[in-house]
């Protein structure tokens, strides 16, 4: 037999080699395209639910007035909510879930609290003299906040859940785990409020809430300032962002948390579900943030305008005003938390100046890692002009 002849009387076999192997790529790559699909459309239904209020249901405005009128609404003063407990002794206690102050490290988060402390002192000593349950949980302090989350520290949870006021420095996409849930909802009428249909005594299912945003270069220059060598060895911050580049933080810390305040921090603060977290591009996280600080908080501060949100917050909680009737303290908000006067990084451990501001070099590195914060900084800009707008402050600014 020829070698040709044996080629031509192989030739049906190879034929049908190559046949079977486009038939299994083929079969292959439908599997792939439609585990694609099915990975997309898992994805797209973990988008509309991402937000703790639907974004789909979010109203819509034909313009800036109609928004500041739903603002004005929003923002009308909000009265704290009182039950009895004890009819024959006149005792009562605050409603659950009033209040929560979102606290982004270095965004005057504290001096928020220290009004809030004082608040509730001046409260307990005026017409609600008992029960005022306040709790705080901070993700800083590691190893607790991770044990009350998880379900390890039960009595934790439970104040926590109970409390009326509560200072969280946590992501928002944790505030569910410790029963602080909202209804879905962005209606701003409290008509069963009005009408005493609403019992007091179960938790607030529209907790009103409160954040401070900060300047991302100011807010992380200020953490670097705070925390040089506890969390970053006295390492110049232009060194630890380059660390970060190349994935070699192991010298600097092996605290994550650390590293974490220095990338996009305010906007995955405020991103609200843990689904799909991981695998969301920037602009769908930007957007979450976004819409959370619109529709889920009551009003948004801002550090560089602390006298403004002072005032703003009195207006909005007149309890926490500087001055309420019937008291004689005065409640002014406070500055705290202020950099150490000795940070231990100079020779001897003595203090290392630094100085007010980043240098060019590290104020670039800030804004490279920080993109996501920058406009998110910018919406909360536009969002505080909106709210002194419905609130008629702008006003009083201009006589």
């Amino acid at each position: 037999m020829t070698a040709k002849s044996s080629f031509i009387g192989l030739f049906p076999y190879f034929c049908l080699v190559l046949i079977v192997i486009i038939v299994l790529v083929n079969n292959n790559k439908s599997q792939e395209d439609d585990n694609k699909s099915n990975s997309m459309r898992g994805f797209e239904e973990k988008k509309k639910n991402r937000a703790l209020l639907n974004r789909e249901q979010a109203p819509e405005f034909a313009n800036e007035e109609e928004y500041i009128d739903y603002l004005s609404k929003k923002l009308i003063p909000q009265h704290l909510n009182v039950y009895s407990t004890n009819v024959t002794t006149n005792k009562t206690a605050l409603q659950h879930h009033q209040l929560l102050h979102l606290h982004h490290m270095k965004t005057a988060g504290t001096s928020m609290d220290g009004l809030i402390h004082c608040a509730i002192d001046r409260l307990r000593k005026t017409e609600l003299e008992n029960s005022i349950a306040y709790m705080n949980i901070h993700e800083c302090s590691a190893s607790r906040y991770t044990n009350c989350r998880d379900g390890k520290d039960a009595v934790c949870r439970n104040r926590i859940n109970g409390s009326a006021i509560l200072s969280y420095c946590a992501p928002l996409m944790d505030l569910e785990t410790f029963g602080w849930t909202r209804e879905e909802s962005y209606s701003v009428d409290d008509e069963d409020e009005e009408d005493g249909s609403i019992d007091f005594s179960v938790p607030n299912s529209k907790p009103h809430a409160v954040t401070v945003l900060r300047h991302p270069v100011n807010r992380i220059w200020s953490m670097f300032r705070f925390k040089t060598k506890s969390c970053y060895k006295c390492t110049p911050l232009i060194d630890v962002y380059k660390a970060i580049d190349a994935n070699e933080t192991s010298d600097i810390t092996t605290n994550k948390g650390c590293l974490k305040q220095l990338v996009n921090h305010q906007t995955h603060n405020l991103v609200s579900s843990k689904d799909g977290y991981e695998d969301m591009p920037e602009h769908e996280l930007l957007e979450d943030a976004i819409h959370n600080m619109k529709h889920f908080f009551t009003m948004v501060g801002l550090t560089e305008e602390m006298n403004q949100t002072a005032a703003m917050v009195g207006k909005v909680f007149p309890w926490m005003a500087e001055s309420i009737p019937g008291s004689d303290k005065r409640c002014p908000m406070p500055h705290r938390n202020a950099s150490p006067r000795n940070n231990r990084c100079g020779e001897n451990q003595t203090h290392w100046e630094l100085p007010a501001h980043p240098d060019e070099e590290t104020t670039a590195a800030i804004i490279a890692h920080n993109a996501l914060d920058i406009k998110l900084y910018e919406q909360a800009v536009q969002q505080f002009e909106l709210q002194r707008k419905a609130l008629a402050m702008d006003q009083l600014d201009s006589e």
